[in-house]
């Protein structure tokens, strides 16, 4: 196998094989078919190996990205610290040249400057109280200004997203820009359990979504992180409002230096049925970031799936790319464009295999449906009867020419009618469209004449006997009749 003629962009492949084959005995054939079936498995593991070692590279420049994104939020919260210093010594400077006529004035801005403070310090606390209670909190949970707990919501279950199975326990705790995870480890073999810190998100990098509220699973929360998607399961619907109301209070900022402390039981319950509609209206904008970002990450794995030949599990991932392309509002065009451009490729390559001459018929059924699912019925249809003009030329090779033209048009005769029949059948199983039937009768009516131009050349040409030429009609006739 020359890879350097198969690699070429004008590559034909009749005048490679004209090329090639010709004058070639049956055995060198067959090792010619290896070679190719090899090489098309090493180009197929090359390509794989190309895919996962670029989606490595992939998944490690988002991850430094992310880490970017952390520094320059910790900056920021280092440049707005300065600031409020800088004003802080702006104000003393001011208050040193107010005449006597202003002492109240002056006392007003110390006493504000104490609360502030006062405030920091408290704010300290906690964060030395959550480090002493969760272990290892503080390497993600560092110290930074204003940094404070808004509340948390303990023995909540952190469920797969996919099998909905419970994977652990955690304590969710909020803070006033974060949110941290905290495992429950048992300890030993005792029923005592310690808080281990598990994970830490950037409040402005979460997007909280609220699954509903279904007997079977129960009250979920869905909560998103960049490519990361958790959801968890509370005990009761309280426990998981609470929770969007930690939350919604966060963003909001509502607990500053004049905040009141977290509401009671009853004050949740109270609050509770405006929940769901403050929640959606300030993640409006982050739900579609985070529908897009999802959508993202079903391309990467539709790639994935079209280099692996996984065309089922691609059918799948185009069908609900196109599902929620339709039920979003303002669907992107660039997302669109890809999914266009992902299906047409996966397209070509099932044609590709449904062109393969002499396929099994569950082969066969299997690109069908797939094409039908992506929705290329038309050339589905074309791609299968070629292929069967494909194996019927190839079974017609095979007979063997031995000057018995009598046995020559029997067999003839059987695989072409034969084959015609099971084309039929297999058409009308897999093409139920009432309006593709003219291309059946069209196709049948060319394989008609391509048997008729064989039968003309080999019996009437050659000037045969009546006795072989009746024969053969005779033998024709019966495979017509079969059909």
């Amino acid at each position: 196998v020359s890879l350097s003629k198969l690699t070429k962009p004008d590559f034909q492949a009749e005048t490679y094989l004209k090329e090639t084959l010709q004058s070639v005995q049956e055995k060198n054939i067959r090792q010619f078919r290896k070679s190719l079936e090899d090489a098309r498995k090493a180009a197929s593991k090359n390509l794989q190996k190309n895919v996962y070692r670029n989606y490595e590279s992939f998944v490690f420049i988002s991850k430094e990205i992310s880490s970017m994104e952390r520094d320059m939020q910790l900056l920021r919260e280092l440049l707005h610290g300065i600031n409020e210093v800088g004003d802080e010594l702006m104000e003393e400077e001011d208050g040193s040249v107010l005449d006597a006529e202003e002492p109240n004035r002056v006392g007003r801005r110390r006493t504000m400057r104490m609360s502030m403070a006062n405030q920091q310090d408290l704010f300290k606390d906690q964060l030395a109280k959550i480090w002493r209670t969760i272990r290892d909190a503080q390497r993600l949970v560092p110290f930074a200004p204003n940094r404070h707990v808004v509340g948390d919501v303990r023995n909540v279950s952190e469920l797969s997203p996919s099998t909905l199975q419970t994977r652990q326990k955690v304590d969710i705790v909020v803070f006033s820009d974060m949110i941290l995870l905290a495992a429950r480890k048992r300890r030993g073999n005792r029923a005592q359990t310690v808080l281990v810190a598990d994970r830490s998100f950037e409040l402005s990098n979460v997007t909280v979504a609220d699954v509903g509220d279904a007997s079977r699973s129960g009250f979920l929360i869905k909560l998103v992180n960049r490519a990361e998607t958790f959801l968890f399961g509370f005990r009761s619907a309280e426990a998981k409002n609470e929770l969007l109301l930690l939350i919604s209070h966060a963003r909001a900022g509502i607990f500053g230096a004049d905040a009141p402390p977290p509401l009671p039981t009853a004050s949740r319950e109270a609050v509770t049925g405006g929940i769901g509609a403050a929640a959606n209206i300030e993640d409006e904008d982050a739900s579609a970031a985070a529908q897009r970002q999802r959508m993202d990450e079903q391309l990467d794995a539709l790639d994935i799936c079209i280099a692996r030949r996984e065309f089922s599990q691609a059918t799948e991932l185009v069908q609900q790319l196109k599902e929620q392309l339709g039920a979003a509002t303002k669907a992107p065009p660039a997302v669109q464009r890809a999914v266009d451009a992902h299906t047409a490729a996966l397209a070509r390559l099932i044609l590709a295999d449904l062109l393969i001459p002499c396929s099994a018929r569950k082969q066969v059924a299997a690109n069908v449906a797939l094409l039908h699912r992506l929705g290329w019925d038309k050339e589905a249809k074309g791609a299968f009867l070629a292929s069967r003009t494909a194996t019927i030329k190839n079974r017609t090779r095979q007979l063997k020419l031995e000057g018995n033209t009598r046995l020559y048009i029997r067999e003839l005769a059987i695989v072409y009618f034969r084959l015609i029949r099971n084309t039929c059948e297999w058409y009308s199983a897999l093409f139920a469209d009432p309006t593709m039937i003219s291309a059946l009768i069209a196709w049948v009516r060319q394989e008609m004449a391509g048997y008729a131009a064989i039968f003309r050349r080999h019996v009437f040409h050659e000037m045969q006997r009546f006795q072989v030429i009746a024969s053969c009609l005779n033998h024709t006739l019966a495979e017509v009749d079969i059909l």
